[in-house]
């Protein structure tokens, strides 16, 4: 699955009412995440955050290509990802067997995608109406990376003017089938379209159906687990909630986090030798940490944050101020 996951980062790069959006996705996955950039870069945390990544020169040349090869303008026209893993024949999610969909949303032109394949003759096959080309050799043009030589066979579609996708070769005819149905996945658990549903400012999304992703030490004992981050009018807002196969699992891993974070708040207060500059960074931190409340009851445990977002993104503006300084030292490569 190496190849979805770098295609993903690739397209990724440059400056990125939100609801998890699952149309076009095969139903029987047993992991989601969604992030919604068009929300993302919305809100002062992503502003914030996209800023930082404007330092990077890789990004900037990473939205030159998708600009110049694939008519992507990565500010306007990538809106949004989400990524579906589906079990191997056993059931079970593992490295050789699982295969997984990417759905890359926005405003994109097929047949400029396709003339970039048949411009530089890679491989491809012919799906329905679809021209899928081989991730591999796609993101080596693409990105000028080769990627690794263990890599998982994958192909890029260029499905519509708003959707493109990147499929495991084996799962290929039945994603694009569903795109080209409007599939949905299956419906989540209650609890967590509950959740989801009151996120309208929701910009990352995970849902696993842990019992059947891997996990060689079965220490846990976590069932589903379940995520949303993102902002309201004034605080950045995380949720986080995990189904246990027992109460007992469940008040182990509320203890383990609730020792953690006390853990957390002593490391950080230690302020010894530091600078003014510093201490203002580890007092963030500090408040960061401390205003994390966990909870649940029964074989269930939670994980919450609001978090001033106004404050958050001046930390992080902080960040950016003193990378820019750094880069602009002399000497500075």
């Amino acid at each position: 699955m190496r190849p979805l996951l770098a295609l993903i980062l690739f397209l990724s790069f440059g400056p990125a009412q939100a609801a998890l959006n699952t149309e076009g996705l095969p139903a029987g996955s047993v992991a989601i995440v969604g992030f919604d950039l068009k929300t993302f870069r919305r809100t002062k945390v992503g502003q914030a955050l996209e800023k930082l990544a404007d330092l990077k020169a890789k990004d900037l040349e990473a939205s030159r290509r998708l600009r110049e090869q694939l008519g992507v303008d990565s500010e306007n026209d990538l809106h949004g990802l989400v990524v579906a893993i589906y079990p191997g024949p056993d059931g079970k999610v593992a490295e050789q067997s699982a295969s997984g969909v990417v759905l890359i949303r926005g405003k994109f032109v097929p047949a400029r995608i396709n003339a970039f394949g048949q411009g530089n003759t890679l491989p491809s096959k012919t799906v329905g109406q679809h021209q899928a080309w081989e991730a591999s050799a796609f993101i080596e043009k693409l990105s000028g990376e080769k990627p690794k030589d263990d890599a998982k066979d994958a192909y890029v579609v260029a499905h519509s003017e708003s959707l493109v996708l990147v499929v495991s070769a084996e799962f290929l005819e039945r994603a694009v089938a569903a795109a080209d149905r409007g599939e949905k996945a299956a419906p989540l658990p209650t609890a967590v379209s509950a959740k989801f549903a009151a996120a309208p400012q929701g910009w990352l999304y995970l849902y696993a159906d842990a019992a059947k992703m891997p996990n060689p030490k079965q220490e846990t004992g976590v069932e589903d687990l379940s995520l949303v981050l993102g902002e309201n009018a004034t605080d950045l807002q995380l949720a986080v909630a995990a189904k246990f196969v027992s109460a007992e699992k469940a008040s182990t891993m509320r203890k383990q986090l609730q020792g953690f974070q006390a853990l957390s708040m002593m490391g950080l207060s230690n302020d010894d030798g530091k600078s003014p500059e510093e201490k203002e960074e580890m007092g963030t931190l500090v408040e960061l940490v401390q205003k994390i409340r966990i909870g649940g009851e029964g074989k269930q445990a939670t994980l919450d944050l609001d978090y001033p977002a106004d404050k958050l993104a001046q930390a992080i503006g902080r960040v950016v101020e003193k990378a820019r300084k750094s880069a602009a030292a002399p000497g500075a490569k």
